[in-house]
């Protein structure tokens, strides 16, 4: 049977030969040149892969260079508060350029020992805090191994919260699919703190809500006052009421009547 210029060789891609067999229907025959082209287990990402794919695989984690990220998270942070984050990474040699890309304030960094290599992705992550962008951010690293990953963080929960980052170096499949090489995590601690303001605005926002619901709830020292006060009024009625006790009487005699004198007349 002659297939012409469509004929296969080893060489080929994929493709389609159509057949036409002796009969009433025609037969489609799928020729794929990759089948020599064995899955196997990659040890170098832990996962099946074809063998030319780990061979490549091999290859590069291999040649991962020892690097380091730097980053810099706040101790402390207001309740509402947004802080903008970086993290930088590049190769251990170059550690100064790396410090230099985050701050001037080196005592705040934070080191975090990994490899790097040409496909790298970088994770920001944290319940208390909205964070932008979100997920993981992969970027794909130039020759000298230096990039630099930034976010938007802003405190939305008070008390003791939580950042985790994360740094992997992946590899990266012909479909741009990813897997790791290396994986990296640090956590920082972050207290969130509450404004003076911010608490006020709490508490007359509270009281608004139960006037509006019409059951204010007092405490046991708001009750304690409220009495005192009343016994406060109580007592000043009572010492008016002394004080011009005498006087009313006084005042209820008609001006310039002589006092009587009901005493015994003299002959």
């Amino acid at each position: 049977m002659d297939y012409g210029e469509d004929a296969y060789t080893g060489d080929n891609a994929a493709e389609n030969v159509e057949a036409n067999a002796t009969g009433p229907e025609s037969n489609v025959v799928t020729v794929n040149a990759s089948a020599g082209d064995d899955v196997v287990f990659c040890e170098a990402v832990d996962q099946d892969a074809s063998a030319s794919e780990c061979r490549r695989y091999t290859r590069e984690r291999a040649n991962l260079q020892a690097g380091l990220g730097v980053f810099e998270a706040p101790k402390q942070m207001k309740l509402g508060e947004s802080r903008d984050l970086v993290l930088s990474v590049g190769k251990k040699a170059n550690a100064e350029d790396v410090h230099a890309t985050v701050g001037t304030e080196r005592a705040k960094h934070v080191e975090i020992t990994t490899q790097v290599g040409h496909y790298m992705t970088a994770t920001l992550s944290g319940g208390g805090f909205d964070i932008t962008p979100p997920g993981p951010q992969a970027k794909t690293l130039a020759a000298d191994r230096s990039e630099v990953w930034q976010w938007r963080i802003k405190a939305k929960e008070e008390g003791a919260q939580k950042l985790m980052l994360t740094i992997s170096v992946d590899a990266q499949a012909a479909d741009g699919s990813r897997s790791r090489y290396d994986l990296e995590t640090r956590t920082f601690d972050i207290a969130v703190n509450v404004t003076d303001s911010e608490r006020r605005a709490r508490k007359a926002q509270e009281i608004k809500k139960d006037l509006d619901a019409g059951t204010i709830v007092l405490s046991g020292l708001e009750k304690l006052f409220i009495a005192l006060a009343a016994v406060v009024v109580a007592l000043g009625g009572v010492w008016i009421a002394i004080r011009t006790f005498g006087k009313k009487k006084d005042a209820e005699k008609p001006k310039g009547e002589a006092p009587k004198d009901d005493g015994p007349k003299k002959d």
